[in-house]
């Protein structure tokens, strides 16, 4: 891609092949052109610095050749462990300019997830974001060496006997948490990133003069597809924030220095307590869009955005292992569970037990396929084949509906998945710390649906003649999990038994209304 035209192209696609043949192969090259296009254009920020579009350029060569040095080769995985900054942004795309695959990692993750992604990823280099506190907090504990660069506050760690990725290697592996509760690394192709960001922001209508708010992770789907490479491929500006300030956010959008956003829905419920109370009248900026993803959506909330705003709050739907897969076109009302129609190139089909298609209105499996799906999971071909068909379909194991419309509607979910604050909880996860804690002989971690959100509950058995302290239990979560996965209730209890041995976790759901919380 050499000129302005090609990247149009994008824009003026009438199908998925024609977007496909408008993008570059890696992801990097998108910002290499918006440098030769527009080289004075700002292009990313965060609160404590703002690159042009050269500059940007720039640091990622730079970035590239830091790699490089230390040592990474064409194939060869590299850990980023971040919070949203510029230096993120850069060494994520330094990556893919060395040559080698990303694997961004929420550093606000305790250090135990850490490190279990390390050992699943076995990468060449790990590189710690030093402006992050809980990045720092790692590198420390891993013992890497800060190291003298153009880029921005950076670790290194040593550089590992690691064997590259042959063949076509993916840009990124994202971790997604398995029902097991080891992560999975899944394997997402740069052109099914671009492809992403290509997506959105055709269907959007993204461009350069938009300014994206980014306050969810770059190793999240919503934030490094959705996002930061939809800006790449429209030119738009990237605007990251470490964490979420409801007053920072009212602020910009008030002084007209946001203009698009995508968030989960509680960062817009907190948004709009904090306007109301404070006096900030977020309407009179020049927010054009506001929408979400990866969370059922009160409409409470829709309203009360709509209001706020006069524009459609948008709704879509996706998952690590393949965004977009549908998305509520503008125009079209919808409730809270509604995810729209299948997004551009895009294949959906609600499934049977046995395979065969579901009848409208019938509740069935989700499943999709596209140019946003996933390669697979890294070296788990037993998982990857369960979650893809044969045929390309992947098997999402959420449970949706068509009306006679054509709108989908997701119903639930196959494998007890909660979504929490829009991360995915998988209760196997938490049972596991709560099941070694002495003197606990078992438990069972469900969800409970609040507004705008769910809420994790957990049921724990004591050890007979044994008085467990909840707060010493919590406690045990937070050393081992990441804080969004700390159940908000723990009740003690004898749990119900079913016939086969298995707890009787419907049982235990009836009894959510019941139990005081500790």
């Amino acid at each position: 891609m050499t000129d302005r035209l090609a990247m149009d192209q994008v824009f003026r696609a009438e199908n998925e092949a024609q977007m496909l043949g408008a993008l570059p192969p890696r992801l990097h090259e998108t910002i290499r052109f918006q440098a030769s296009v527009r080289p004075d254009a700002p292009g990313l920020a965060d609160p404590t610095r703002r690159l042009s579009f050269a500059d940007y350029d720039r640091a990622i060569t730079q970035g590239a050749q830091l790699l490089r040095d230390h040592g990474v080769r064409d194939g060869d995985r590299v850990a980023v462990i971040n919070e949203n900054s510029v230096t993120s942004v850069v060494m994520i795309l330094a990556v893919s300019a060395a040559g080698g695959v990303a694997a961004p990692i929420n550093a606000r993750i305790a250090t135990s997830e850490v490190t279990a992604m390390l050992e699943t990823l076995e990468p060449r280099l790990a590189v710690y974001t030093l402006e992050s506190p809980a990045a720092r907090g790692h590198a420390e504990a891993a013992a890497a060496l800060g190291v003298e660069n153009a880029v921005g506050a950076l670790a290194l760690s040593e550089t590992f006997e690691s064997a590259p990725e042959t063949g076509t290697p993916p840009a990124v592996i994202m971790f997604t948490s398995g029902t097991t509760g080891r992560p999975k690394g899944v394997m997402l192709g740069h052109r099914a990133l671009l492809y992403q960001g290509a997506s959105h922001a055709w269907s959007r209508r993204v461009t350069d003069a938009d300014v994206f708010y980014i306050v969810a992770p770059l190793s999240h789907a919503i934030g490094l597809g959705s996002s930061l490479v939809t800006c790449a491929i429209a030119g738009a500006e990237a605007l990251l924030v470490p964490r979420f300030d409801p007053g920072g956010l009212a602020r910009d959008i008030a002084d007209g220095r946001i203009t698009f956003m995508v968030a989960v829905p509680q960062v817009y419920a907190k948004l709009l307590d904090h306007a109301s109370e404070h006096g900030i009248a977020l309407g009179r900026g020049r927010m054009r869009f506001t929408g979400t993803g990866g969370a059922n959506v009160d409409p409470a909330l829709i309203d009360r955005m709509q209001a706020t705003f006069g524009l459609p709050f948008g709704n879509g739907y996706g998952c690590t292992e393949m965004t977009p897969i549908a998305r509520v076109p503008d125009g079209m009302k919808v409730s809270g569970n509604a995810i729209g129609s299948a997004a551009p190139g895009c294949e959906v089909r609600v499934a049977r037990e046995d395979g065969s298609e579901a009848d409208i209105g019938e509740v069935g499996e989700l499943w999709a396929r596209g140019p946003s799906r996933m390669d697979g999971y890294f070296r788990n071909p037993a998982a990857t084949a369960e979650a893809i068909t044969p045929d390309g379909w992947l098997r999402t194991g959420d449970r949706a509906r068509v009306d006679p419309d054509g709108a989908l509607y997701i119903v639930g979910r196959s494998k007890e998945m909660i979504i929490r604050s829009g991360f995915n909880v998988y209760p196997a996860e938490v049972e596991a710390v709560l099941n070694a804690c002495e003197g606990v002989v078992q438990s069972a971690v469900l969800g409970r649906v609040v507004e705008g959100d769910e809420e994790i509950i957990a049921y724990v058995q004591p050890a007979a003649g044994r008085d467990l302290d909840t707060d010493t239990l919590r406690r045990a979560c937070r050393d081992k999990l990441a804080g969004y996965k700390v159940p908000q209730e723990i009740h003690l209890r004898d749990l119900p038994i079913g016939p086969t041995g298995k707890i009787l976790k419907s049982a235990l759901a009836q009894d959510h209304a019941g139990d005081p919380p500790s």
